[in-house]
């Protein structure tokens, strides 16, 4: 009888994993959480400005993104970096998206960032391809809480099968740089970064930061 009751959960699992991964996938919807953050366009040293609307989402092999936040922003010595904050759900790794569009990427070592009390790494690469380079420092905060590429998975699988919608975005910095240069990138994201932060409310450092 034991047996027979393991089988049967087994058997209910498989449907149901069947059901949320096998079928075709609408486009994800998530919970407009980028329609709750206030992003200033202005702060410290840093102006804004928006390109989120040169981004088309609606082709359908970005159907894992709900919404996006595009801007570059630049310091007042003209060094200038884009942020992207993208509302997904089941997040592609920017190595296969940077890899497929030609690029080739070299890993570079976390970055520790301290953001007011607490501190979290970020994965940090340099992509390259004739004519531009840049390196990238990204994170995933879920449901308000930083994670990994394995915690994201799994993270992902138990809402597909129970149909839960969840807060999920990759914060990410594209910083133009050469391959001699990716020290200096590193801390200009850094400074961004701790710039950024002191100008959110709470609740926009726990969607962004998890804090």
């Amino acid at each position: 009888m034991k047996n027979l009751k393991q089988i049967i959960v087994i058997a209910i699992i498989g449907i149901a994993m069947l059901i949320a991964f096998a079928l075709p996938k609408p486009k994800y919807q998530g919970l407009n959480i980028l329609k709750q953050i206030n992003i200033p366009a202005e702060f410290g040293q840093w102006s804004g400005k928006d390109v989120s609307q040169s981004l088309n989402i609606n082709d359908d092999r970005y159907k894992f993104i709900s919404d996006i936040f595009a801007r570059t922003y630049t310091n007042k010595e003209g060094a200038s970096l884009l942020f992207l904050i993208l509302d997904a759900g089941n997040f592609h790794n920017p190595k296969v998206c940077f890899g497929s569009s030609g690029y080739t990427i070299k890993e570079l070592s976390d970055e520790t960032i301290e953001v007011g009390s607490k501190t979290f790494r970020t994965t940090t690469l340099y992509t390259q391809k004739p004519g531009e380079g840049y390196v990238l420092m990204y994170w995933l905060c879920i449901d308000k809480q930083i994670t990994g590429w394995t915690g994201q998975k799994a993270k992902e699988f138990w809402a597909s099968l129970i149909g839960k919608k969840k807060a999920g975005l990759m914060v990410r910095l594209d910083i133009p740089s050469s391959e001699q240069t990716t020290s200096g990138a590193i801390a200009l994201g850094k400074q961004f970064i701790s710039d950024f932060s002191k100008s959110l409310s709470p609740q926009d450092l726990e969607f962004i930061f998890g804090l």
